[in-house]
């Protein structure tokens, strides 16, 4: 077999189970289903019936690799060992989307039952001839897989959820019910040919060349802000026709992404978002060489926020020391906005816009003017989707419960509402402010809502409180409220008849205030309000 093997068993498997899905036609007479050969985030899986076949793994078969390859039917072997391989596949059924999504899932695991049994009522492929799938045919088994001495075997395979949750998890898809099968063996062929013996030497020449490793005598400027141009000084920088890279912190640079490269100087624009800092180590790299290491400090430097990941229209604090005569801005997602340090100008708090259109992450940098405007390294805030409104209803016949949310950015392809512990899909939703969904059947109105986008979920609706810390204190103490749904723009707390207006707030699972000092000894009610969205009430007991 030649190195076109791995692609010929692919479309040998979907040619047979295309071939054969739905035969005899269970599912009725004018079912077809399509198999496609895609990696299960391509958007083409799930455009039709059928089932997906997914090459996730290629590992080398240990019992061939120390031995000599034996040839096929048409060529001799030679000594030198093939590439013997197994191929493992995953296996998965994809239904199109409709009303009915119980249905949906029905289909698909019957789809998935008639995919295993073709594979194993037809476990070698060089076996199959009849009239759907013959191996005698070069559009259905490729001429040189016939012509291998080695069987196509498919054994269905064991995989742990955790080693499958992995497979899905990378391509950032939900987890879709699927089975892993391993083909094997295939020893592809090596591509050169066992030497023949050289001719006798007519000349000997030895041709000695030092190579030294590449020399780091400067960095121009030694300070500076993030994205900006950078000169370093030296030698041995190209020679000899090897590749040069340039590692910066924790990125490697290309030449094709260098400014320049000569042998003496390289330029480069730093990147703007940096791992770790604000010293960053440069090194210069020629033919596996390494030169000396030298430093660029990054000025000015943000370390970290505070979240990292929330809703917009809420504060973001970033650890910053400002000079007494500096003023400070800020960038969030490209966007311009305001920054306002606090009274001791040790943090710079700024606000996500809700004008940010897309879930993810965001950069954010500070720029700092203190005469010249300079701007920061960027950290990136996660961005997630916010609901401001539910609304629950059920009737119809047969009875359904629809529930249709409003709220920001809920535009996605792979959209899903969490209503209680029910999860329901919705797939591709294109307005960005609304999403309805329905289940066919009578679910209780009064369960939180949230809405899954693409992966990024939403805040909750309505809010919750779990549990108060303390349960009881003096008033003008601090009191922690735990629960679910906190954060948002507008949040105010009440005790009793007392309230506390916290303003914008950026955790969702945690808001601390300070207890009015004019609070009567006893039991109160403790509630707050997020965004006009009411909590449940908690008893809080003040003490004298």
């Amino acid at each position: 077999m030649s190195y076109l093997a791995i692609g010929s068993v692919t479309k040998a498997i979907a040619e047979l189970l295309e071939k054969k899905l739905n035969k005899p036609p269970l599912m009725g007479q004018n079912v077809t289903l399509k198999v496609t050969v895609l990696p299960p985030d391509d958007e083409r899986v799930a455009s039709d019936n059928g089932v997906n076949l997914f090459l996730y793994r290629v590992t080398e078969s240990p019992f061939a690799k120390n031995l000599d390859w034996m040839g096929d039917k048409e060529s001799r072997g030679v000594k030198c060992p093939p590439l013997a391989l197994a191929l493992h596949y995953l296996l998965t059924a994809n239904v199109k989307s409709s009303s009915d999504t119980t249905q949906d899932d029905i289909t698909a695991h019957q789809i998935l039952g008639n995919a295993m049994a073709i594979l194993h009522e037809f476990p070698v492929l060089n076996d199959v001839h009849d009239g759907d799938f013959d191996a005698d045919l070069d559009s259905q088994f490729a001429a040189e897989l016939r012509r291998a001495f080695d069987k196509i075997k498919i054994s269905f395979t064991p995989i742990s959820l955790d080693d499958v949750s992995k497979i899905w998890n990378g391509q950032s898809k939900a987890y879709r019910l699927s089975v892993a099968y391993e083909v094997s063996v295939l020893q592809i062929a090596p591509i050169v040919p066992a030497p023949l013996p050289g001719p006798p030497v007519q000349q000997l020449n030895v041709e000695v060349e030092t190579i030294s490793a590449p020399l780091i005598t400067a960095v121009e400027p030694a300070i500076g802000t993030a994205g900006a141009t950078l000169t370093i000084k030296g030698s041995g920088f190209k020679s000899g026709g090897r590749v040069t890279t340039v590692t910066v912190g924790d990125a490697t640079l290309t030449e094709a992404e260098l400014s320049a490269l000569t042998e003496r100087e390289i330029r480069l624009v730093l990147p703007t978002a940096f791992q770790r800092g604000p010293e960053q180590r440069v090194v210069v790299i020629n033919g596996g060489r390494e030169s000396n290491e030298a430093s660029f400090l990054v000025r000015p430097w943000i370390g970290s926020l505070r979240p990292l990941r929330g809703l917009t229209g809420v504060p973001i604090t970033i650890p910053f020391d400002l000079d007494a005569v500096a003023t400070v801005s800020a960038e969030i997602g490209g966007q311009a906005v305001a920054a306002t340090p606090d009274a001791a100008r040790k943090n710079v708090t700024v606000i996500a816009p809700d004008s940010l259109a897309n879930n993810g992450p965001a950069p954010v940098l500070l720029i700092v003017n203190d005469g010249v405007a300079r701007r920061s390294n960027a950290l990136f805030y996660e961005v997630l989707p916010v609901i401001s409104s539910r609304n629950v209803t059920v009737g119809g016949s047969p009875a359904k419960t629809t529930i249709e949310v409003t709220g920001q950015r809920l535009n996605g392809n792979d959209v899903q509402a969490r209503y209680g512990k029910l999860l329901i899909s919705k797939g591709q939703n294109a307005s960005a402010t609304q999403i309805s969904v329905a289940v066919p059947r009578v679910l209780p109105a009064d369960q939180t809502v949230s809405v899954i986008v693409d992966g990024f979920e939403s805040n909750v609706l309505p809010p919750s409180l779990e549990r108060l810390e303390p349960m009881e204190s003096l008033p003008g103490r601090p009191i922690a409220l735990i629960g679910r749904g906190l954060s948002g723009g507008s949040v105010v707390v009440y005790f009793g008849a007392d309230s506390v207006n916290v303003g914008p707030h950026p955790y969702s699972s945690r808001i601390v205030v300070t207890a009015p000092a004019g609070l009567a000894a006893g039991s109160i009610q403790v509630r707050a309000e997020i965004d006009g969205n009411e909590t449940n009430n908690l008893s809080f007991g003040v003490l004298e």
